[in-house]
């Protein structure tokens, strides 16, 4: 390679590499900017059900003092239907807002039907009430009551179950950001707990001679969990939170303590004792509802605070990537820059003093000379070029012979490694990454012993829901064995897709010996497929090494015995080998390039010590044993060189997956 390209390549590189770093950062924002539309999409759907359920709670207590008879019926009913249409109108936002973030959210699709069998249970409870709200129901009305607030508690409680689901798989990083869900949540619990005292309360004031344990523990227990609330509350205040935030704590603490909380306990010691209480069931009513009006300011307030900051995170991260986008404009524009330069005062030069060079090489002694006045190196070269072409005359013819054989022999061994590199690329890409298919995980490791191998392997997804998968290792290396290795990955890969329903996977290991050409080199395969309805496996053995199961227990069982290559006896018959494959448990196929790899003592690495090693390693994860494999293979060979080609697939069957329902 000649200097004026190593100045332009270097120059390129260390630009390309300024561009690399600035393209990774603006990759980061953008993950920022999208994991801040994410965390936005669910603050807003959070939002819904969080008043979806404080609206449900209050149709709750207002149904259930009417059933009781405690309320004026006319003016109560008419309010309540406002309150119901609060109610349908928040569950059907909270839908929309549902649908239309689906791209961003994550199984949204459970979240929806849960919304909708709320819907449709509410609107039978609301039947079932409605038919015992007339004056001439009043006492089928209070003995439905009971059962109203339980379903109605189930259904408030769902709609926050689901909100908190929402907020684990989508947690804020920001620790303010956290803080406000975390005081969403309490506070969510706080207001729970006094609307369902404001309805257990009022009938116990207006009956409260009648007034049993198990109503009182009730509302002791829902006084306490308020209490634990707020102690919940105040411990997360030492995060720096907003002004208006804290002051909106403060003040709806500060009232509650002050004057609902001392009340209530009044009223549940005047219940205990059997004394006549202090306050009605309707002055009660009222009272419970100046507290859920402070607790639904103070709700307000955080929501305000978490819009605006997850508003402020966007808008940041907006700026950030049109920044850095503008920088990457620039830094191209630098390096462009910086390339000219280079070419137009080094390059060129240089290009000029090389020609002039040759050409008094080839024997042209009238060759004018570049004129330079520099007086730096190039300068210098130019003044010694003159004295060179005094001297050039005798050796011109055979400087001129070296130099056009260099030139030819150079070309051409540049030429050749960029095919074999090329090809190197192109093999590497034919391999599948790391990834999973209904429920198989899969790695794989793979290590040429020169730039192109001999082996492949694949993994691919039938139409019937199974996974289909193959490892070949082509007898022989280099470029023969590699051409080979990608006929063999296309007429497998092709195979497994095109194959018909009820085929015997034999019959593919079968037709692929009897049409392989005589004048190719045989190959050893596995050739295996996975049901993802069942928990069942199977392989053809042709010739490979066995494959190791490796059980969630941590167990290792070898699977096959041999079998014939591929192209060795056109007559070959192979057999299926099936065994279970359940959660946790892993398949491990391997070429003989790993077994078969010596030390420095010309010791081969051996299936016993690879057994060993993947039992003393059955509890990593697959991409970790595969690292701590070729590790250990590195260490046993002593260098980095291989004698043979190496590949290495694991399939695992992933346990299902249990649906999350965190409790908070």
């Amino acid at each position: 390679m000649k200097i004026r390209h190593i100045l332009l390549l270097l120059t390129a590189f260390l630009g390309a590499a300024l561009l690399i770093a600035v393209a990774v950062q603006i990759r980061d924002e953008l993950l920022g900017y999208q994991t801040s539309e994410r965390l936005e999409a669910s603050n807003t759907v959070r939002e819904r059900l969080l008043l979806g359920t404080a609206a449900l709670a209050n149709e709750r207590s207002q149904t259930y003092v009417l059933l009781i008879g405690q309320r004026n019926e006319a003016d109560s009913v008419a309010e309540l239907r406002d309150v119901r249409r609060q109610v349908d109108d928040l569950l059907n936002a909270a839908e929309r807002d549902v649908t239309a973030t689906q791209a961003s959210l994550s199984n949204t699709s459970n979240s929806l039907t849960i919304l909708s069998r709320i819907r449709q249970e509410l609107g039978n409870l609301r039947q079932q009430a409605d038919d015992l709200l007339g004056p001439a129901e009043g006492m089928r009305g209070e003995q439905f009551a009971p059962r109203w607030f339980q379903e109605a508690t189930r259904l408030v409680e769902e709609l926050q179950s689901s909100r908190m689901t929402i907020l684990q798989r989508e947690r804020p990083l920001d620790p303010v950001l956290r803080t406000e869900a975390v005081l969403r949540a309490y506070a969510a619990i706080l207001s729970e707990s006094i609307a369902r005292n404001q309805a257990l309360m009022s009938r116990a004031l207006g009956n409260p001679a009648e007034v049993g344990g198990l109503e009182i523990d009730a509302i002791s227990q829902n006084a306490g969990r308020a209490e634990l609330a707020w102690e919940l509350i105040d411990g997360q205040m030492a995060v720096p939170l907003s002004a208006t935030v804290k002051e909106s704590v403060t003040r709806t603490h500060d009232s509650y303590s002050a004057t609902f909380a001392p009340l209530q306990r009044t009223l549940m010691a005047s219940l205990l004792g059997k004394v006549p209480p202090t306050l009605g069931p309707e002055e009660w009513y009222d009272l419970t509802e100046r507290a859920l009006s402070n607790v639904a300011l103070m709700q307000r307030e955080l929501l305000q605070s978490s819009r605006e900051r997850l508003e402020l995170e966007l808008s940041r991260a907006k700026r950030s990537v049109a920044l850095w986008s503008a920088l990457l404009l620039l830094g191209a524009a630098a390096v462009l820059a910086s390339i000219l330069v280079v070419r137009r005062r080094v390059v060129r030069p240089l290009e000029g003093l090389s020609q002039a060079m040759l050409r008094l090489a080839d024997n042209d002694l009238e060759i004018p000379l570049p004129r330079l006045a520099r007086a730096d190196e190039i300068g210098e070269m130019n003044d010694a070029l003159r004295v060179f072409k005094a001297n050039a005359i005798q050796r011109q013819r055979t400087q001129n012979e070296k130099q056009i054989l260099h030139a030819r022999l150079r070309d051409a061994y540049s030429q050749l490694q960029k095919d074999l590199e090329a090809a190197a690329v192109i093999q590497q890409t034919m391999l599948p990454p790391s990834s999973r298919i209904d429920g198989v995980e899969y790695h794989g490791l793979f290590r040429p012993s020169s730039l192109i191998a001999g082996d492949t392997y694949n993994v691919v997804r039938r139409t019937d829901g199974a996974v289909g998968f193959f490892q070949v290792d082509v007898a022989g290396h280099g470029a023969a064995a590699a051409l080979v290795s990608v006929a063999c990955h296309h007429a497998l890969s092709q195979a497994i897709l095109t194959r018909t329903q009820g085929t015997p996977l034999e019959e593919i290991a079968v037709q692929i010996n009897e049409e392989w050409p005589e004048d190719l080199p045989y190959f050893t395969m596995i050739l295996g497929e996975i049901d993802s309805r069942t928990q069942r496996a199977s392989i053809i053995q042709a010739g490979h090494p066995s494959p190791l199961v490796i059980r969630s227990d941590g167990a290792i069982e070898v699977i096959g015995d041999g079998g014939f290559p591929v192209g060795m006896l056109p007559a070959a018959s192979y057999e299926k080998i099936e065994f279970d494959l359940g959660p946790g448990d892993r398949l491990f196929i391997y070429s003989d390039g790993l077994v078969e790899a010596e030390d420095q003592d010309g010791e081969q690495f051996s299936e016993t010590r690879l057994r060993t090693l993947v039992r003393d390693a059955a509890n990593d994860p697959s991409s970790a044993l595969l690292d701590r494999v070729n590790d250990v293979l590195r260490n046993w060979r002593g260098s980095e060189t291989l004698d043979d080609d190496l590949s290495v697939l694991m399939l695992e069957r992933l346990p299902e997956r249990i649906p999350a329902n965190a409790v908070h």
